[in-house]
């Protein structure tokens, strides 16, 4: 691949993920307009046309591995993993 094709794609790239980002911005900013308006109504569930919308609160619960660390050293570094990935960035 020729450095021009390669500046090509790189240039693509970054295109599609402003339009994505942009993309994003829009749905998030949509979302937060259908929110307001069902906490407005007060309510968690609307049909709206064929759709469906739900808003409910959901709960998880987490490790908090950088306090198992700081309370017990000893036994956190018996179950850390560690894993390699490469990332990918254009800047």
């Amino acid at each position: 691949m020729s450095s021009t094709e390669l500046l090509s794609l790189v240039e693509q790239y970054r295109e599609a993920q402003q339009l994505i980002e942009a993309a994003q911005a829009e749905l998030e900013t949509i979302r937060a307009q259908v929110t307001a308006e069902m906490d407005r109504r007060g309510v968690a569930q609307m049909d709206v046309g064929t759709h469906r919308v739900r808003l409910h609160e959901v709960t998880t619960s987490r490790l908090d591995s950088k306090a198992l660390r700081a309370a017990v050293p000893d036994l956190a570094a018996r179950f850390i993993r560690q894993t390699t990935t490469r990332r990918f960035t254009v800047a």
